[in-house]
């Protein structure tokens, strides 16, 4: 009985981060599938911690398997409905860790563990704008992007972003604007301004660095979580990429974190389609 109480402790204890991690970012508006993952997984195992023995039985009956014949109370089964909802809920919590997990080896690789080559060209990977201001985590992408370009002062830079949300400018248009606020010159910059996702992103900058003749290896300015994808899509143009990880808001970092695990996914059932 110690060890189910300190399982069933340590378990409602794992899904209280699940289920912080997964609410953060709704009161800035932030909705996406790893939001909904962190949540679904987090109550998922707090419900199975605290009630993998309700329906055994009240304090008057005792599951059978601890029945003894000179137990007054009287034994019962759990209920097969129980038994089955909570050892799906136990598979799918088991099946996500584990292809969590195997896909954050590899972005952890990709994120802090693939530098890029000194002459390589910078591209800042678009994010949310707020009229002709980057967000938080734009402005964090930037910043990892001008501190590269001060210290490797041959190396030019691809902003990368489209339009959203139908806002008056581009993302990349705000991102050179930020940039030469930054003393970045003007002529190191390129705008990429057609772009809407990630693939995007990557398969355009291919296309300026192809028209320009600009170093064919990329140094991918944005978050560590992004990182893995961004070389997939650089692979698929033909071009290398490393690594410059920005800072993430530390509310936000996990469920983009668990976002990018189904992107991965998507974006390797697009190489395969």
């Amino acid at each position: 009985m110690a060890k189910a109480n300190f399982l069933r402790t340590a378990g409602a204890a794992a899904a209280l981060p699940l289920l912080f991690f997964g609410l953060a970012p709704l009161p800035f508006g932030v909705v996406h599938t790893g939001t909904f993952v962190l949540c679904a997984a987090g109550a998922a195992l707090l419900a199975v911690s605290l009630l993998w023995d309700r329906f055994d039985g009240g304090p008057y009956r005792i599951p059978r398997r601890f029945y003894t014949p000179s137990d007054p109370r009287r034994p019962v089964y759990t209920p097969l409905w129980w038994r089955r909802l909570r050892t799906l809920l136990c598979l799918m919590l088991a099946l996500l860790a584990c292809f969590g997990g195997a896909a954050s080896v590899f972005m952890v690789r990709a994120a802090w563990f693939s530098p890029p080559a000194p002459d390589a060209t910078v591209v800042v990977l678009g994010c949310q704008v707020i009229g002709d201001r980057p967000s938080t985590m734009l402005a964090y992408r930037l910043q990892a992007a001008q501190n590269w370009l001060d210290d490797h002062p041959q190396s030019v830079v691809v902003c990368s972003g489209g339009r959203n949300d139908g806002g008056p400018y581009s993302e990349a248009a705000v991102m050179q604007h930020w940039l030469v606020a930054h003393g970045i010159d003007e002529s190191r910059i390129y705008l990429e301004d057609r772009s809407a996702d990630t693939g995007e992103n990557i398969a355009f900058t291919a296309q300026i660095i192809a028209e320009n003749g600009l170093f064919p290896s990329l140094a991918v300015a944005s978050d560590g979580f992004h990182q893995l994808r961004a070389s997939v899509y650089a692979a698929d143009c033909q071009l290398s990429a490393g690594a410059l990880p920005a800072k993430s808001p530390w509310g936000l970092a996990p469920s983009y974190w668990v976002r990018e695990w189904f992107g991965l996914v998507k974006a390797f059932l697009e190489r395969l389609l």
